[in-house]
């Protein structure tokens, strides 16, 4: 998070903290998970879905709402329990537009040592008992709020998820939803909008970030069925946001359509194994 003087209140650095905590990602790559997981969806249809995840702080939330508007767009959004309590009347209104909601866990916490040794190992201290407990009181949050159940889909926080952690959660019927990246190549979607600090090897600017999402198209199947992962609280300076207009205007002229990532769930063939009724 850049630094903004040392005479910032703690009042006012509190909400930029929270933003930048739980906007950061650790660079995991979700594992696949045969039918447990969902990555991408059909490459014969131009479909791309937006997703954006909420850690708590509010931040571009608004803004990004009003242009999803603007262009008649239904996104995916995965909020955590905190983001739910401190954010009431965002979420009525993310309700209120049709997006779809999923569940990004309560507190954004760690469940993997990827950070550590880049392998998903489990964490100690992390089971079954604690990941449904994280996902069963997010989606109470949510209901709490408004007045219906999650869309049975979860992103675990920092993309960190194995194989053990992804059944957890399927036992009670959440299909863990990652994000796309290259048949070949290390390429991801995910849009690194949340590296604020500009001196960072994999900082972009808003506009390198549009570029390299729409670079996707350049081979193979290109963009269709991917699934690309942005944050309602990312960074403050050139924010993301602020060109996601462009970006959906130029997918469009592409032949893309917008989807939710239920609706490219729907579309693939096989259909993906039935959740257990919650």
């Amino acid at each position: 998070m850049p630094r903004r003087g040392a005479r910032l209140s703690l009042s006012l650095a509190l909400p930029l903290l929270l933003c930048a905590v739980a906007a950061s990602q650790s660079l995991a790559q979700p594992p696949s998970h045969g039918l447990a997981g969902l990555e991408r969806g059909r490459r014969d249809l131009r479909k791309v879905a937006l997703t954006f995840d909420g850690g708590s702080g509010a931040g571009d939330t608004a803004l990004i709402l009003d242009t999803l508007a603007s262009r008649q767009v239904t996104a995916t959004f995965f909020l955590t329990g905190e983001f739910i309590q401190r954010n009431p009347d965002l979420v009525r209104r993310i309700v209120t537009a049709g997006h779809e909601v999923g569940n990004h866990m309560w507190s954004h916490l760690h469940l993997t040592a990827w950070d550590r040794v880049r392998r998903h190992d489990t964490l100690p201290g992390v089971d079954a008992a604690l990941v449904r407990r994280e996902l069963a009181a997010t989606e109470a949050a949510f209901a709490a709020v408004a007045g219906r159940r999650m869309a049975p889909l979860w992103r675990a926080p920092y993309g960190e998820v194995n194989a053990d952690i992804a059944a957890w959660a399927g036992d009670d019927g959440w299909r863990h939803i990652g994000w796309s990246r290259e048949e070949r190549g290390a390429g991801t979607l995910d849009s690194l909008d949340w590296v604020a600090d500009r001196s960072a090897r994999i900082y972009l600017t808003s506009a390198r970030i549009v570029a390299r999402i729409l670079a996707f198209d350049a081979a193979g199947s290109g963009l269709s069925g991917g699934i690309v992962l942005m944050h309602l609280c990312a960074r403050s300076e050139d924010p993301l946001a602020a060109r996601l207009d462009s970006l959906i205007d130029t997918l469009r002229a592409r032949g893309y359509a917008l989807a939710t990532v239920g609706e490219l769930q729907r579309d693939l063939e096989p259909p993906l194994a039935v959740a257990t009724i919650r």
